[in-house]
């Protein structure tokens, strides 16, 4: 069973083309990084943002990729045989996957060039913030670039990973040598023999998963080395996520005054955390929140706004059955970074 490595929502057919605003929405996954886990969630967006009076004269595609390593067939036409990556790996491979997503639209649209909003969820969020800290040295260094507003970190892992419930059992596990190889050879001994369309059934039954989710799993149990990767991955997350290495040129990108080195310098980020996340450990959290995030009558109105759900217990794996609330939630904040962008061209 093979799925997309790529997954894609551009304006609809009929829709206006002259005297509006093209947006790329590029979507980071998480880990498993398998794109069609958020297939649901893109669709549910794109309705949302089209139907939005508000936003009328903007288009948007809205894009997403597969990490490095989920490839489900032997030889990706795009990408070659399948390697595993480590978080640098893929933080160098999304940075590319993006310009290569600005020069599609700007094919599509007649050569114009988009402004970006990055998403990213769980560690796509700290590759989010990796690619902002490279983007912005490009237009410091005086390259021409195209303009990124804004970032969306939905349930971000950024900061001592291996502090979370789940982190600590999983350092530990990880810790193991060989544990990505052992892991992986155990899921394949399992499986090997079940047909596809079976396994997909019983991850639907063992599991409870929807069925994009089913299939997305299925397809990745029975890819070249989609559950090593999950773990080789996951063992560089415990030991490169720790200390908060960025810094207020990061943090402060909102509306910092102190240079005018183009649109990033006014990037928003929006940055969106469950209140129970086994994979974020509450006291550095809530440590961040108090050090970086925006707070109500403060003069710091520069720094990223930063929520944590109190009321709707949404999971970390979002995608798998709320990405229709998460999907609102993402519409309403993607319409607030195109209104502080717009005020700022406009001062």
């Amino acid at each position: 069973m093979e799925t997309r490595t790529k997954l894609c929502y551009g304006p609809s057919a009929g829709r206006n083309t002259t005297n509006v605003q093209e947006y790329l929405i590029f979507h980071i996954p998480g880990n498993p990084g398998l794109i069609p886990y958020y297939d649901p969630f893109f669709s549910t967006l794109h309705t949302l943002l089209e139907s939005t009076p508000d936003l009328q004269s903007s288009n948007f595609h809205i894009c997403g990729h597969s990490l490095l390593g989920f490839e489900t067939s032997e030889h990706d036409a795009q990408r070659g045989p399948p390697e595993l990556a480590g978080l640098e790996k893929q933080i160098k491979y999304i940075d590319g996957l993006l310009y290569d997503h600005v020069d599609e639209v700007r094919q599509k649209t007649g050569g114009i060039t988009p402004k970006v909003i990055l998403m990213g969820h769980s560690v796509g969020a700290y590759i989010l913030l990796e690619i902002i800290r490279r983007h912005r040295k490009q237009i410091e260094g005086g390259c021409q670039d195209f303009d990124l507003i804004g970032g969306i970190l939905l349930f971000p892992t950024i900061t001592h990973i291996a502090r979370s419930p789940s982190g600590i059992v999983a350092s530990a596990l990880l810790g193991i040598p060989g544990s990505a190889h052992i892991g992986s050879a155990i899921v394949k001994a399992l499986t090997y023999f079940i047909p596809s369309d079976f396994l997909n059934r019983l991850v639907r039954l063992i599991m409870r998963f929807p069925e994009h989710a089913a299939r997305a799993t299925t397809a990745l149990i029975k890819s070249p080395i989609g559950i090593k990767e999950i773990l080789y991955l996951a063992k560089d997350e415990m030991n490169m996520i720790t200390d908060d290495k960025w810094g207020e040129e990061i943090w402060g990108a909102a509306t910092d005054p102190g240079t005018s080195k183009g649109d990033t310098i006014h990037s928003n980020l929006i940055f969106f955390w469950g209140n129970h996340d086994a994979w974020v450990a509450q006291k550095t959290r809530d440590e961040l929140i108090r050090a970086r995030g925006f707070l109500e009558k403060s003069p710091d109105n520069w720094k990223p706004t930063m929520h944590v759900d109190e009321r709707m217990k949404i999971p970390h794996s979002f995608c798998l059955k709320h990405s229709e609330v998460v999907a609102e939630k993402v519409r309403e904040w993607v319409g607030d970074i195109i209104d502080v962008h717009n005020q700022i061209g406009n001062q």
